[in-house]
């Protein structure tokens, strides 16, 4: 019995360091405030940061290599410009896509989903973990145009944590992208990104 309680006692202590540090590790982070002609928004400003970047309204991107088709965590906002009738639309929407998508983004597995209120605006939140064996393309000099080899691909397992944002009749996405080995580390970062996110 003594044991098991020790072990408890334990378990509940390093699990505390955990959350102290992941929130501490987030506090330090200094952030940069981007802005564009529809919202501003505040990343990590050691993150490469491009605004309209390919079909992106924005890209932001972790520190490191971008060579050979390797992961880094990343962060982009996007829009299709379809009117929607309201965030749930908007949402169930993307959802289907999200969904109907996962013949590339295999085991595909909700973990969690809701709603949060962020800025006194309600925002939906998906959260999935996937495997994905592809090829990371990081900057528009960096594509050669040539074919790739399947064989060469490598194989991750990723976790997104999608924020979903209604305005002015249109649905915006703050999609957050880590290594499943990663994200927890990376949500409050995460997190305070979305909390960041704001329309003009």
């Amino acid at each position: 019995m003594i044991e098991k309680k020790s072990d408890f006692t334990l378990r509940f202590a390093l699990i505390g360091l955990l959350i102290f540090s992941y929130s501490f590790l987030s506090a330090q982070i200094k952030y940069k405030k981007i802005e564009t002609d529809k919202f501003s928004i505040e990343l990590p400003a050691t993150w490469v940061n491009d605004v309209n970047y390919m079909f992106f309204q924005l890209m932001s991107l972790a520190p490191g290599d971008t060579c050979c088709g390797d992961f880094r965590e990343f962060i982009t906002v996007s829009s299709d410009g379809q009117p929607k009738k309201n965030l749930d639309d908007f949402y169930q929407t993307e959802k289907k896509y999200i969904k109907e998508g996962a013949k590339d983004m295999h085991k595909l597995k909700v973990i969690d989903e809701g709603t949060m209120e962020l800025n006194g605006t309600k925002t939906n939140f998906l959260t999935y973990a996937f495997n994905y064996k592809g090829y990371f393309w990081y900057g528009r000099d960096y594509y050669t145009g040539i074919d790739l080899d399947e064989n060469t691909f490598k194989e991750f397992n990723l976790v997104e944590k999608d924020y979903f944002f209604y305005f002015n009749n249109k649905g915006y996405m703050l999609r957050c992208t880590a290594k499943d080995s990663n994200f927890k580390t990376f949500e409050p970062l995460f997190d305070t990104v979305a909390k960041s996110f704001r329309f003009k």
